[in-house]
């Protein structure tokens, strides 16, 4: 069933002109139609990349040259501050701060990510989903970008790599399909209270501190268990241990998979309950 066909059957049922469905039903039929609809939220998002950078001659790679800047002096600074020899702090730092802006970035954009939708959600019909969809794209595009950065100090630093540096990729699986579920959640609670924004932008400035970035774990000593308390790390060291040549422990492989699992089932239940009302509220 394409995208439009299941939205339609969401109207038909609303509408009266079926048996009511339960809100639970209708919640999966907009996860289905917006999963369905790929071709509308990676459009929507590629169009927003590129009137973010309408005149920019780099577009995106500012933001590249940017971080490339950044992890250079910190590097360079924190590692004599640590006493940590540059060839090993500045491809963790480089590593750190790729990962974490894409973690932010999700976190803080999908605040926003029904408010800036507002014209469109006013005016056409669509799953409520495809605005979440495209706040994450969107992010993940900007991170493909980034990449280049990373990539090159790996190269400079010979970093070596092997097989098990793929499951890097896992990380960044997880962390963008909880991208989804945050921005869903955030979205909604947002979009009826907007003071929450702001709120979580100041945490998400605090959890950069928290976690360990400009800092290595080992700083920690005896209290190294406290980052098992931090899902932001979890999701950070299964991106970036393996790049590293790092084995992930097991606490963290639980604490990812179970933040995983909890977050789309508290937010499924919200969607189901509130889904009808996103529209008035932003």
């Amino acid at each position: 069933m394409s995208g439009n066909l299941a939205l339609r059957t969401i109207e038909t049922s609303a509408a009266g002109y079926a048996p009511r469905r339960t809100n639970t039903q209708l919640a999966v039929d907009d996860l289905v139609a917006g999963v369905e609809s790929w071709w509308l939220w990676s459009t929507l998002a590629w169009q927003d990349i590129r009137q973010r950078y309408r005149g920019s001659i780099l577009g995106p790679f500012w933001l590249t040259i940017s971080m490339a800047i950044m992890v250079g002096a910190l590097g360079f600074l924190y590692s004599a501050i640590w006493k940590i020899e540059i060839t090993t702090f500045l491809p963790y730092l480089t590593l750190g701060v790729l990962f974490w802006n894409l973690i932010s970035s999700l976190i803080n954009e999908g605040t926003s990510a029904f408010i800036r939708a507002e014209s469109i959600m006013l005016q056409v019909r669509m799953p409520m989903t495809v605005h979440v969809l495209r706040s994450v794209v969107r992010n993940f595009i900007i991170f493909l970008h980034n990449c280049v950065v990373a990539a090159a100090v790996l190269l400079i630093f010979a970093v070596p790599q092997s097989l098990y540096s793929l499951v890097s990729l896992l990380g960044l699986f997880l962390i963008l399909l909880n991208g989804i579920w945050v921005t869903l959640l955030l979205g909604m609670v947002c979009a009826r209270f907007r003071d929450i924004g702001p709120i979580v932008s100041s945490l998400t400035q605090i959890v950069f501190f928290l976690t360990p970035i400009i800092w290595m774990p080992d700083a920690l000593g005896n209290k190294f268990w406290v980052l098992y308390l931090n899902p932001v790390y979890a999701f950070l060291e299964i991106a970036r241990g393996p790049l590293l040549g790092h084995t992930i422990p097991m606490p963290v492989w639980g604490m990812a998979f179970g933040v995983t699992t909890v977050g789309f089932l508290v937010t499924f239940l919200f969607f189901a309950r509130f889904r009808a009302r996103i529209p008035f509220w932003v």
